[in-house]
């Protein structure tokens, strides 16, 4: 049995409900996008339990034993915690997120990807930081599993980058969750919010173009399963049974009311912050996007989308 689900997505395709879901299981913890803890210590946000990161239980005590175990006082620098180069798009602490951090990010990403592409070892010297980063990520794995009494964690911070690396330092205890959305769901998604057609459409693309081939060539095929958002809102029982199997523990019911348990997701979806376990399938795109957007998305991504299994 695994200790660790990841799910790798892009954005806008249901990796909170899904995180949210696994984690209402005895057995499961939900993080939600770790991979922003330190930020959301530095700014003190709001867990989904309702309490500031600084006075929920669990973070507290995780955070006391990483602090001992960093010889650091955590909620006064938080960033000695580094879980890698998350970036921030809503909840930003600009005194961290600067340009210089940015520009950090996109090299050393850069180089580990071009790392898993070629397996060249002489770039290891370059990758320490991001090896601490993925050592300091599965010790609050242990500590969460530790003060919940838990024997799984679900992260769902999206990156096939991070999740291949956790995967490649612990195989025999990660697993890899793949969940998809239709690429047109995911463009309408971002229209809404302001992001133009191209930058959607790109964003989803490279997300998926560059994460299959390394998960295929990295990650024991048995140790990925997909998930499509749309199968998880129309037969939630059923997705969660197969992934239950999967993964080694029992379904239980209690994981279709999942605003019944109380959760500890730091950073992610506003969903998370939701009192309702209702869920409807967000078809919109069907009926909002014009002839020219779907023309250009399946010019550019429906290659990609149809073989994720979507007509």
């Amino acid at each position: 049995m695994p200790r660790t689900l990841y799910i790798c997505s892009a954005g806008h395709s249901g990796s909170t409900l899904l995180d949210l879901m696994l984690g209402s299981h005895t057995r499961i913890a939900s993080l939600g996008e770790i991979d922003q803890l330190a930020k959301n210590i530095s700014l003190d946000t709001a867990c989904s339990c309702g309490a500031r990161i600084s006075r929920c239980e669990l973070w507290r005590e995780v955070l006391r034993r990483a602090g001992v175990r960093l010889d650091a006082d955590l909620f006064s620098d938080p960033y000695v915690l580094h879980m890698g180069y998350p970036l921030a798009s809503v909840v930003i602490d600009h005194a961290h997120q600067t340009r210089a951090y940015l520009l950090r990010r996109k090299l050393l990403l850069g180089i580990y990807y071009l790392r898993l592409r070629t397996g060249l070892g002489l770039l290891d010297g370059l990758l320490r930081d991001w090896e601490r980063a993925i050592t300091h990520t599965l010790m609050i794995f242990e500590l969460v599993r530790e003060v919940l009494d838990v024997e799984l964690v679900v992260d769902s911070s999206k990156s096939y980058l991070k999740a291949i690396a956790l995967y490649r330092r612990d195989p025999d205890n990660v697993r890899i969750v793949l969940l998809t959305r239709d690429g047109r769901g995911v463009l309408w998604s971002n229209l809404k919010r302001g992001v133009a057609a191209a930058a959607g459409v790109r964003a989803w693309r490279n997300q998926y173009q560059r994460a299959l081939p390394l998960l295929e060539r990295h990650v024991a095929s048995a140790h990925i399963a997909q998930v499509r958002y749309e199968d998880l809102v129309a037969a939630p029982a059923q997705v969660l049974q197969r992934l239950c199997a999967w993964a080694g523990v029992e379904f239980q019911p209690r994981m279709l009311s999942f605003r019944a348990t109380t959760h500890h997701i730091a950073n992610g979806n506003a969903m998370r912050l939701d009192d309702s376990s209702e869920l409807r399938l967000d078809t919109e795109w069907m009926t909002r996007l014009g002839v020219e957007e779907l023309r250009y998305f399946d010019a550019h991504a429906g290659a990609l989308n149809r073989r994720l299994g979507y007509s």
